[in-house]
């Protein structure tokens, strides 16, 4: 498996080095070409420079956001080497394809852009996902509303468990022998058992409570596959792939356990469904033709190696720089 990190550094390292060592040199007097057109230079040296699955990545971003008008900000996008047919959207505008999804749609750059337009609407759409911390912190609030609502029935059942064992030992010293102790013993044990009681009915609320998030958690997460599949197609489509990409995609999560049941997922054929009726409502067409009309608009995004050093950050119209950018403003 290709080493993506390293490589990505040595053959950014390797471009600043040849950049600084190369001596002009005299050439004979030729007639003059016109010279080659930013797109394709740009586009050439990215194929140099980055390895195969960054440098579809990059033209896959770059296409999709300038046809859609996401190309105000930066997007970021890393390989995790690891063979899962799955991607996901994370952190600020990141966009992270796993290896086995990229195995299994090589040579299909429609589909691919459809797994990257999809996990880009994440963003677009602003869908949080509920982490772990999140989740904790809803079920320490579920925890504190079943103890409130049976709190009138456990304080109860403390008092009579405080007043039982006063009782049982008054009892004991009235009564004394035998049987005072059956009789505080009794007076005990009923106390402790509405305490035992008062804390199964909260447990059993709380794990009602944490049930039903649950289930509201994944209905809202499957709502929200179904609008990044609907972004996904609409946005690839623009940019120019092909409309039946996103059902190729589909065609391989059908092959993965379980993708016929909803999860925190639609099942996959639910998913084919909606996307054949946005073929049918959002003409390729047409979708097509607007992209092109912003794209011809708009100049390729430049790249960097981001600052986290494994991740390849696709620029904005603003370029990389902050000091170019001074340097545009108010000279150098």
């Amino acid at each position: 498996m290709l080493n993506w990190k390293t490589t990505l550094l040595t053959t950014a390292s390797l471009w600043l080095v040849l950049l600084s060592t190369t001596q002009p040199v005299q050439a004979k007097p030729t007639q003059q070409k016109k010279p080659a057109s930013t797109t394709t230079t740009i586009y050439q040296q990215a194929k140099k420079e980055l390895p195969e699955d960054f440098y579809s990545l990059y033209r896959v971003i770059d296409r999709i956001a300038r046809a859609n008008g996401l190309d105000d900000r930066p997007w970021r996008v890393m390989a995790v080497p690891e063979y899962n047919v799955n991607a996901f959207a994370s952190d600020v505008n990141l966009v992270a394809i796993y290896d086995g999804i990229l195995d299994q749609l090589a040579g299909d750059s429609s589909a691919l852009a459809c797994v990257v337009a999809h996990e880009m609407g994440h963003h677009t759409k602003r869908h949080i996902a509920v982490g772990a911390a999140q989740r904790t912190e809803l079920i320490a609030k579920i925890q504190e509303e079943a103890t409130k609502e049976v709190l009138g029935e456990k304080e109860a059942a403390n008092q009579e468990a405080t007043a039982a064992t006063v009782g049982g030992v008054v009892v004991n010293n009235v009564i004394g022998g035998r049987v005072g102790g059956l009789i505080g013993s009794v007076l005990g044990n009923q106390g402790a058992k509405r305490q035992a009681d008062s804390q199964r009915r909260i447990n059993e609320i709380v794990e009602k409570k944490k049930k039903e998030l649950e289930e509201r958690l994944a209905a809202q997460e499957r709502q929200q596959e179904f609008e990044a599949d609907e972004i996904g197609y609409i946005a690839s489509v623009k940019a120019g792939f092909e409309a039946e990409g996103c059902l190729r995609v589909m065609q391989v999560l059908a092959q993965t356990p379980g993708s016929e049941f909803d999860t925190t997922h639609p099942a996959v054929p639910k998913r084919i469904e909606a996307i054949k009726a946005l073929l049918i409502k959002y003409r390729p067409e047409t979708l097509a033709k607007e992209g092109q009309a912003r794209i011809s608009k708009t100049k390729p995004l430049t790249y960097n190696i981001s600052k986290d050093k494994t991740s390849l950050r696709i620029n904005s119209v603003r370029g990389g720089s902050q000091a170019d950018d001074i340097e545009r403003r108010f000279g150098k």
